[in-house]
């Protein structure tokens, strides 16, 4: 009973650790891949409802490597074909990483200009704007009206 103790508190084996690991990536590069096409197509219900998740992946995948990084003397024992599955799938994933970080970017930038035409818009609609006012005799006059200052809380 002690030695099945013992062995149930023993870290996982190197290739569970990496097995582990590869499906985590994997799950991790479809997950980005379908955020990535759903912010090119512009549907941000879909893009909101992957971030649970992707946080959720993320920690996972740190949590991982962590553990992996610890154990970083012995990657030299691991079976060949296993590390360089390990190499390709983390190559694979940061081209995945960075296609989506550029069209987050890219989107980011997209909804910025949009707001700001939509400010300059507004600014000019106002300015334009003309309205009327009573003079000090008592009569009404038209004037301009003065630019008002528009501001927008933005989360990005």
């Amino acid at each position: 009973m002690t030695t099945t103790l013992t062995q149930d508190l023993k870290p996982a084996g190197l290739q569970t650790q990496v097995r582990e690991v590869l499906d985590v990536l994997g799950d991790f590069s479809t997950l980005l891949t379908n955020e990535t096409e759903a912010l090119k197509k512009s549907d941000f219900q879909t893009v909101d409802t992957l971030q649970q998740g992707k946080r959720d992946i993320a920690r996972k995948y740190q949590e991982l490597v962590t553990a992996l990084g610890a154990r970083q003397t012995e990657m030299a024992t691991l079976e060949p074909s296993l590390r360089e599955r390990l190499v390709k799938a983390r190559t694979a994933f940061t081209l995945i990483l960075q296609e989506n970080m550029v069209t987050l970017e890219a989107v980011k930038k997209s909804t910025q200009r949009l707001v700001n035409r939509i400010l300059d818009v507004a600014r000019d609609t106002v300015t334009e704007e003309t309205h009327h006012k009573y003079a000090a005799n008592g009569k009404m006059q038209s004037a301009t009206s003065s630019s008002l200052s528009l501001s927008l809380d933005q989360k990005f």
